[in-house]
């Protein structure tokens, strides 16, 4: 039978759902953890049976398909097709306690997503597209809002574990300082991708981070609208690219470019 991307979609719709019940089943123990690249930087059990529940449908489904997962690694298997795979996108949240935390699955085209889902397991929430598709929450359909006006800008800022401290504290400060309603730090990027997909924030500052992490919210915020640039302030044309700025329209991406190009400078 000849694949489509409806139905491949929705095999990875049923293995973020089957990871999603593993989280749901630890969630609210007491987690031992594993330091990985640093002290924020962690894995539970939670997250590696995750991994595996997802892993073993989407194996079984394409099995000639390349892996890139974030626990087991990368497995070549000389395809054009990468699935990418993020078992548990919050992982310090869900060891705490908080409820923000989420799986993130993509199926990848050469080096662009083509398919890409997030659960948010907690809230049965499933944000999902294809390219050239839209986006879709639970299967309704969803944009981005139209909101240009800089006071009333929710901006989220998602940057890899070893982030200079002083960089951080220095972009904060001066979004807030510029004039934006708000500056979100969740600790789960992928939601944020799906926040602004859903309009409710304005735009998200992607700094170095994995690729695992923004593979799919990348995807499911540009199909809901949102338009993207990169750290020079021109268009992005490398999905890859893991320096980028994603917003409900150009004007705030232009708005929030001309915050963060003086500090960029200063790196």
């Amino acid at each position: 039978m000849k694949r489509t991307a409806s139905k491949d979609l929705q095999i990875l719709i049923k293995a973020a759902h089957a990871g999603g019940r593993v989280l749901r089943k630890y969630f609210g123990q007491v987690m031992d953890v594993t330091e990985k690249s640093t002290l924020a930087d962690f894995q539970t059990k939670a997250d590696l049976n995750s991994e595996k529940s997802i892993l073993k449908i989407l194996k079984k489904e394409f099995p000639r398909y390349n892996i890139h997962s974030e626990e087991e690694g990368k497995t070549n298997k000389n395809s054009d097709y990468t699935l990418v795979i993020d078992p548990m996108d919050g992982t310090n949240n869900f060891v705490i306690g908080i409820p923000n935390f989420s799986i993130s699955i993509a199926l990848l085209y050469k080096n662009e997503s083509v398919a890409g889902v997030i659960y948010q397991p907690i809230i049965d929430q499933t944000y999902s597209a294809i390219k050239n598709g839209g986006t879709y929450v639970n299967g309704r359909r969803i944009k981005v809002n139209n909101v240009i006006d800089k006071n009333k800008t929710t901006v989220a800022y998602i940057c890899g574990y070893k982030i200079d401290r002083d960089y951080l504290g220095k972009l904060m400060f001066s979004l807030v300082g510029a004039g934006c309603k708000r500056v979100l730090y969740n600790w789960s990027g992928a939601h944020d991708y799906c926040l602004l997909a859903l309009g409710k924030i304005e735009s998200i500052i992607t700094d170095n981070i994995e690729f695992h992490d923004f593979a799919a919210g990348k995807l499911i915020a540009l199909e809901a609208g949102a338009k993207i640039i990169d750290f020079s302030g021109e268009e992005e044309k490398d999905y890859t690219n893991t320096k980028f700025i994603l917003s409900n329209a150009s004007e705030i991406n232009k708005y929030i470019f001309s915050i963060i190009k003086p500090l960029q400078e200063g790196r």
